[in-house]
Formats: C-alpha cells, structure tokens, sequence
C-alpha cells in the first residue's frame, strides 16, 4: 500500500501542469492515526512545570527611525479563558497569573514551550505530546505601555509587521481593524486613542487558520502526503502541516511571529520607498539612482514641506505640496538631481563575484524645520538581467538577454506563462518556453551563442552568475527567527561558496531573511506560497493571496539580493492568481524577472530527491540548465544526533529517526544505508560507526551533485539549487548542515565542489577540468592528477600547464586510471599559481577493481596526527584560530575533522567556521585549518579535537 502511495505521488508530481479538480488533490488526512500506528520511544518522558507568572512592564525600544519597538512585557492566553468569570482583558491586574509570559516576535508554540507548558518539539517524540488543538482555537496577546513624554506632541500608528494567522487589534478598548494574512503588515492609526499621559493597553486577538488539516505522524512505512487542507488557507506557513522534512506544528505557526512598533508619524506620511540603480552595462563606471517616494496628506488642509535624503556625503532635497487627503508619489533622479549619478559605485555582488557593497539612504519630511517622519533604507547598486528563450509572435524561439529595469513601459508583461511552447528538442523533451507579448521584442537583446539554448542564466551587473545553493523549506520549523540564530545559517552558506538559496513556497519571508542574504551576498529565488500544481490545493481566497503578495513586493523590493519572483513551487499560478502577480512584480517593482514556474519553464526538471546509488548516474544524465531541486539523504554526526534522539532510541535505526525524517521507504533509504555499512569491515555496531561512515557518502553525494553541473559550465548549465541545503528542524535528511550549525560531511562536500576556482576530474569521460568563478584570469597555471596507494607511495602522475579564463570552464587533458592499478587507490588532483602556490586541490578514492568497495580503508587503524594551535587572535565580534595538522604516521589519514570543544564538557563549540573538513593528509603531510570563533564563545576554555571517518 505504501509503495502504491508513493507512485501515486511521484505521478503527481510529474503531471504537475496538468488540470486537476481540487476535489481530486490533496486534502491530507480526514481522521488521525490510531495510537498503535504512532511512533514509539524507548525513553521515558520528563515532567514538566509551568512556569510561574511574572509581572513585567512593557519595554519600548527606539530604533534608527524613531520609532518603539514594543518588545517586553507581552502576556498571551487562551481566548476561552477570558470567558471565565472574573476574567478581563484590560485589567491587567485581575487575575493576572492565569496569563503567560509571551515571547513576541513568536508563535503560540514558541511561548508555551518557554513556559513549560509543553515540551521541546524537536526532541525526540516530544512532538506527538503537544496537543493538536493549538491550532483549533483563538489566542489573545496583550501588552500594557506608556508614551514617552518627550513624544507628546507626535502623531502614532500602530505596525504589526507581521501575524498568523488572522488578528483584530484592539487598543484601550476600541477596535483598530484586522490584518489577515501571515505576510502582510497591519497598520493602524492610533493618536486619538492613545494615552499620552498615562498606561495603553495593546491587544491584539489571534485566530487559527479556517483549515488547519490533520498531520501525518513519520512512521517507518510512510511521511505523509505533503501537507493537506491548509494549502486552502494560503497566505501562510504551508509546510507546518507537516511535509517530509518537518512534522506537523501544533500551533501551525499562528501568533505574533514578527514585531510591533509604536510608529511616530505627521500629517504627510512617507509610505514604502523605493531605490533603482541602473547601470550602463557592460559599463559599471557609473550608476543612476532613481528614488521612488509615496506621500500622503493625512489632513483636510494644504501640506507644504520638504523631503530630503541623504546618501553617504551626498545630499538632496524637493519641496513638495500636497492637497487635502491627496496621495502622491514623487521622484529623485539623476536627470533633475545630478548627484545621484554615482561615478565608480562600489557595486554588490554575489558571494564570490566581488563585495556586498551596501548604502545607507536617509529620507525625512520636513516642515517647518521639524522632522515629521524618517526612513532608513539599505541599498545595493546592481542590476539584473537575464538570459532566457521565448517564442515571438511571429512563432520564433529566440534566446535573448533583457533587463528589467530598462523597459520603458512600466507595468507592462512581457511573457505570456499561460500560453507555453514545448521547443521539440529531442535533448530537452520536458522543457517550454513563454511566448512573448506584442512589443516586447524590442527591450530585448537577441543572444548569438547557444542560440537554441532554452534555460535561464541570471546576470548580475552584466556578469553571468553560476548559481549554486540551496532551498530553504523553512527557516526555523516554530518561526523562531532572531538575527543571533539565524544569522549561523547563512554564513555557513557564504562560506559553502553558494550564491544563491530558494525561498521556497515564501516560508522565510520576513525582514530580516533578505538582509542577511544582502549581507552574505546570496541571491534569492522566492516563490509566493503556493505547492505543487495538480497535487497541493490551491487557496480559497485570492484577494487575500494577492494582497498578502503585493505587500511583499512593496516591503522587499529593495534588497538587492532577490533576483527572481515566482508564484508557487512546482506548477503555474491559477489564471486569476498569475494576472494578479504579473501586475504586482511589473508595477510594484518593475526590477527583476518574473518567471511563471519553478520547473520545466526554462528548467529541468525537478528532482531526483532520492539516493541515487550510482553516482556516476549524475554525470551522465543529471547535469541541464538549471535545476531549482535536486537532493540526497544527508545523515549528520552522531554528536548532533545525541541531541534530539534519545540514548535508548539511538540505536539500531528506529521510531525516532523515522519520525526526524528517516523515511525508510522511501527516498531510497534502503541504499543509503546498505552503502553506508557497505564502507565497514563488518555492520555497524552503534549510532557513532554509523554516523562516521555516512560521511564518506555525504561528502561525495553533494560534491558529485555540484562537480555534474560544474562540468558542463555555461554549456547548456547555469544553475543548481539543493533540496535542500538547510533543514528547518533536527533532520536527517536533505542538508548540508544541521540544526545545531554542525557542518558534516555534506557541507564539507558542497563546499569543496563550489570553490571560486575548482579542479575536478571526471571518471566517465576522463576530464580534468577548472572551474573559474571568478571575474579574474589566470595565466601559466599548472594543473596535475596523481594517484596514491593508502601507503602514501605515489603510482601515477600527469601534469599540464593552464591559462584560465575569467568566469568560465577550462578542460585541461583527459586522464584515466591506469589498467595496471586496480587497488583502492587516492587521486589528488591539484591546481597550483605561476609561484608554486596551492589554488585547489580535490581527492578522489577509487577502487578499479570493485567501485563501490571501500571497506579497505577500515585496515590499518587510525592515523597518527599531530593537531596544534598555531596562533590565536581575539577581536571585538571573533576569535580567530590558526591550526596545523599533521600526518606522523606511514599511512594516508582519511576524513579527517576538527573540531572546536568545551574543555570542561567536552561538546563541540557551535557555531564554528572550520575552513577544510573531512580531509585526507598523505604520510608527513601538514595542512593549515582556519577556525573562527563568535566571541561569546571565548567566555569558555576550549581545546581542538580532531577525528578520521569510518577508521
């Protein structure tokens, strides 16, 4: 029954573009599992007290605008208690500890785990023991607070910037309105209401979404269906319904997940701001900076004032009138403001492409030498473009190169998404094309090189990006989404050599998510938060889908990080809902590309998610234009998996690995595990040997998937996303590092394969290539493939000399094994500079004689290394490590990884930036290991470990 469930699926999933009622989709489960089909623990489950209630005042905060954070002293409850007797929602003291101390920004799940009330969701089973219900029922939040008395004279609004699901706000006793929507901002005038003199009373009542669905509990057999009835109720949190990389949430992610602030306003209001940079490409050597502002008269009387901003040393500023109640959007340019042409800006660019140079713009309202109003935006100066192929009215398929920002006609659609073309390449049997609209064909510059090529390239400041990342699912799976635990998780992928993660179905759209993108210089992929065509329902609102859509647009245009808008995963948008989005990315941004699917349109397909035991299979049939999804299991240490599984659980294999993503039956997991005790002498006796051999297969599962796209390197491939590269809880599945920043064999694979600039070597056709992703040549390189035995004694060398081209593929010479060696071998291919010095190097273990074999490196024992702290410096936000190791003994050291450990516990120090992991030294060889520290960990005495896999 199960294997007919995942072929129905899979079926699904293929027929994506097809038609299919909603009856006849899927709604997820109608009745919960019976007890004795739930997943079991052999630990015993803790006890657990509430925390006792305390009186905290609310805490406003000033931000860089004026503005006050309201961020202490919010108290949630259930709606059904205010009900009881004696109950009141604006006597803060009457019955006060029936209340809990609320975390906000956070969800419902988020405080009552703080509280006590329920337990850690991530370990373990926890999860199954937190009610359903959660979702079922309303919520009240509430927060007492006075104005500051230097502020009287100040006109208010009150900003959520963001709830789940539903919410009517209320203030002192009187409604302000409702905001309805996960991605939305409410916003509320609020100056007659307020107490200037004395305590406000915020109240802000939550409710569920209509459709909350039923969650599938991860068994052995089977994960689910993928979410279920709450696609219905998009705009929101899709997955938390439970998919098959997170369970179901209890609370579904409903409550006040981001801030509020008490927002200092006039009489002229500045709404959302926004910046375009345009570039003269190919010439970088200036930029012309356009400032959109709107503005509205809140008065029934003549506003006459000053706007003003200010970037960096350069200033200007436009008298503006306005009318009584009148709504007006007026302009900065470089044609009437001439200092906002910028000579030689320093540019943004993509990790690896050049810095993230950012700037600051300040704009005020003016009148009468007060300052009404202030807004801080960051900007980046860079444009977009893109490759693609589209059929002209005049039924030609021509590929082209267009930016958006250089179409004149603002607002108007250039491609057609609902009416597609297959291109009838035998090569690309799967892949269709947009048609383009009537007078389109003159923004767009028709491209000579591969001109029957079909897949999207994007182009940042008229660079072609070779685009390597990662879906994200989900940032946190209980939206828990500071900047001290998110902020890990993107360094990790800065220093992964990816420039580019996939905000998919829109999960992580929050503020935050996209500056540290700005900061990391990741490009962003962001879908709206629609699945998949023809299996996930589609939602029942569209007005709401499409206002939630828009707002973010007009929140998030300005980060100079996203670089595509798409309507959903896996499928097109609905006629009404694709109308909707054309309009809101040509109007309300009108910088960067829409493109109408996240597979087959100018794409491969997606997938495979699966093991894919042959992993020559990726180099051989894998590697086309860009692919937004491909995936392999990804089993992490077992020092992390210690954290959320349960000593008694921990082996053999069982409920609770199956339940944190381990689907037995699926995904090819049987493989994967059979390959994995395939690489010991005997089975694996504990979690820790497990563990340890799975990272010979992590580390060359992900660089085999990127060194496939690598390959062919502006032929015909221009883009590989993982599913996934983060995982939204404590996974085992479908990442490159795992919850707790652990960086395993996965990333340390990823990271090898995405290097700016790569040696690799190719066992099917006998390839040794150069991957340059870098915007410099590179003259008289030398590039050399030798092999080792596991003794270190060399068997076999070739050597060539290199000129390398900027931002390109280099083949160098084809080599092969020869005949004469069919051991268990290592192949160290090297690139070094004119002087002698190391630019790449990348191993290789063969085995001629059985290629899936490698058990060979259990004989032997572990090496003998010699691991010293070479240097320590501290600064102000890090601490710094200069660390060598070497190789004393007479055999090759293999997987070697450093960690960083509390001396007194002995736990690794997380998170940690170890610049090499899972390394092979050769006998007497010495390697230096950059470590970088957060300061906080300094407070700790620490010392470094290092280990070797499967030995």
């Amino acid at each position: 029954m199960t294997k007919v469930y995942w072929f129905s699926l899979f079926t699904f999933l293929l027929i994506g573009g097809q038609a299919i009622g909603q009856n006849k989709l899927n709604f997820g489960r109608t009745v919960r599992q019976p007890v004795n089909e739930l997943p079991r623990s052999k630990s015993t489950q803790d006890i657990l007290k509430r925390k006792a209630y305390q009186s905290v005042s609310g805490k406003l905060s000033l931000d860089d605008d004026g503005n006050f954070l309201l961020s202490g002293g919010w108290e949630m409850i259930e709606g059904y208690k205010l009900a009881g007797r004696g109950m009141s929602l604006w006597d803060i003291q009457t019955n006060a500890s029936e209340w809990y101390n609320a975390v906000v920004p956070g969800t419902v799940l988020t405080t009552l785990v703080e509280q006590s009330v329920y337990p850690d969701p991530y370990y373990g089973l926890n999860n199954l023991f937190i009610p359903d219900t959660l979702c079922r029922m309303d919520w009240w939040y509430r927060i007492s607070f006075a104005v500051p008395q230097d502020n009287n004279d100040s006109d208010y609004q009150i900003l959520l910037n963001g709830i789940n699901y539903k919410a009517d706000v209320w203030l002192n006793g009187s409604r302000l309105g409702t905001i309805n929507g996960a991605f939305k901002r409410g916003i509320f005038p609020v100056n007659d209401l307020l107490d200037k003199q004395g305590l406000n009373t915020l109240a802000i009542h939550v409710f569920p979404p209509n459709n909350p669905g039923i969650p599938f509990e991860e068994t052995k057999e089977w994960f689910g269906g993928n979410g279920g009835a709450l696609c219905l109720d998009g705009p929101t949190f899709i997955s938390s319904e439970g998919w098959d990389w997170i369970p179901g949430i209890r609370d579904r992610n409903i409550g006040i997940w981001q801030d509020v602030r008490l927002m200092r306003v006039g009489d002229v209001i500045m709404e959302d701001p926004q910046v375009i940079t345009d570039l003269p490409l190919p010439d970088t050597t200036y930029a012309d900076i356009t400032i959109k502002i709107p503005l509205v008269n809140n008065t029934t009387e003549e506003q006459i004032f000053f706007v003003n901003g200010k970037i960096g040393n350069v200033s200007f500023s436009q008298k503006v009138t306005l009318n009584p109640l009148e709504r007006k959007e007026i302009c900065f340019t470089s044609e009437k403001f001439e200092q906002l042409r910028f000579q030689n800006p320093a540019l943004w660019w993509p990790n690896g492409y050049g810095a993230q140079a950012l700037y600051k713009l300040n704009l005020t309202v003016i009148r009468d030498n007060q300052a009404l109003q202030t807004k801080n935006i960051r900007f980046g100066i860079r444009e977009l473009s893109y490759k693609l192929m589209a059929q002209t009215p005049d039924k030609r398929n021509v590929r082209f190169q267009y930016s958006p920002t250089d179409v004149e006609e603002k607002g108007k659609t250039l491609f057609n998404y609902k009416k597609r073309i297959a291109i009838e390449n035998p090569a690309f049997p799967q892949v269709v094309i947009p048609t383009l609209a009537d007078g389109t064909i003159r923004y767009l510059q028709e491209e000579v090189n591969q001109s029957e090529n079909p897949f999207l390239t994007i182009c940042v400041n008229g660079k072609p990006i070779f685009c390597r990342g990662g879906n994200w699912g989900m940032d946190d799976g209980m939206k828990r989404v500071t900047r001290e635990r998110l902020e890990p998780y993107f360094r990790l992928h800065k220093d992964a050599n990816f420039t580019m993660i996939r905000n998919w179905t829109g999960e992580s759209t929050e503020e935050l998510f996209y500056t540290l993108c700005d900061e990391y210089g990741l490009l962003v992929w962001n879908d709206f938060s629609l699945s998949t065509q023809g299996y996930n329902l589609e939602p029942l609102d569209d007005e709401l889908f499409l206002s939630n859509a828009r707002d973010i647009v007009l929140r998030f245009r300005n980060h100079p990080s996203i670089a595509i808008w798409c309507p959903r995963n896996e499928g097109y948008a609905p006629d009404i809902l694709e109308d909707g989005f054309q309009e809101i990315v040509n109007t309300v941004d009108g910088t960067r590309h829409y493109h109408g699917n996240s597979r087959c349109l100018n794409l491969c397909p997606s997938g495979p998610w699966h093991y894919i035991d042959n992993q020559l299979e990726y180099l051989t049939e894998r590697a086309n234009g860009f692919s937004t999804e491909l995936g392999a299991p990804s089993v992490p240490t077992v020092e992390t998996l210690r954290k959320f599984i349960p000593e008694e659980d921990l082996w053999p294999i069982g409920d609770v690995w199956y339940y944190h993503d381990l689907h037995y039956e699926s995904f090819d997991w049987k493989n994967y595990i059979r390959d994995v005790e395939k690489l010991g002498m005997a089975p694996s006796r504990s979690a820790d040997e497990f563990c340890s051999r799975a990272q010979f297969l992590n580390y060359n599962l992900y660089r085999n998937m990127f060194e496939t796209w690598n390959q062919k390197m502006w032929n015909y491939a221009s883009g590989l996303l993982l599913w996934m590269s983060h995982p939204a809880w404590p996974s085992v599945i479908w990442q490159v590092y795992s919850y707790d920043y652990e960086t395993h064999g996965a990333f340390y694979g990823a990271k090898k394969a995405c290097e700016p600039i790569h040696v690799q070597w190719n066992s099917v056709n006998g390839k040794l290539q150069v991957i340059n992703t870098t915007l410099g040549k590179i003259s008289n390189a030398k590039a050399s493939f030798k092999i080792y035995n596991l003794k270190g004694q060399k068997l076999y060398e070739e050597k060539i000399s290199v000129n390398l081209d900027a931002n390109g593929l280099t083949d160098c010479m084809e080599v092969f094994v020869p005949s004469e060696i069919n051991e268990l071998s290592l192949i160290r291919t090297q690139l070094l500079d004119r002087k002698g010095h190391t630019i790449s190097y990348n191993d290789y273990w063969v085995n001629p004689a059985a290629p899936s074999n490698f058990s060979a490196l259990q004989k032997g024992g572990k090496a003998k290394l010699q691991l010293k702290s070479k240097k320590i410096k501290k600064t102000e936000e890090r601490i710094l490590i200069q660390a060598e190791i070497k190789n004393n003994s007479d055999l090759v050291a293999t997987g070697i990884k450093v960690n960083v450990r509390d001396k007194e516990s002995g736990q690794a120090l997380l998170p940690v930036y170890v610049s090499e992991g899972y390394f092979n030294l050769l006998p007497g060889e010495c390697k230096r290991i950059d470590i970088e520290m957060p300061e906080k960990q300094g407070n700790k005495e620490f010392y470094l470990s290092f280990d070797e896999w499967i030995r």
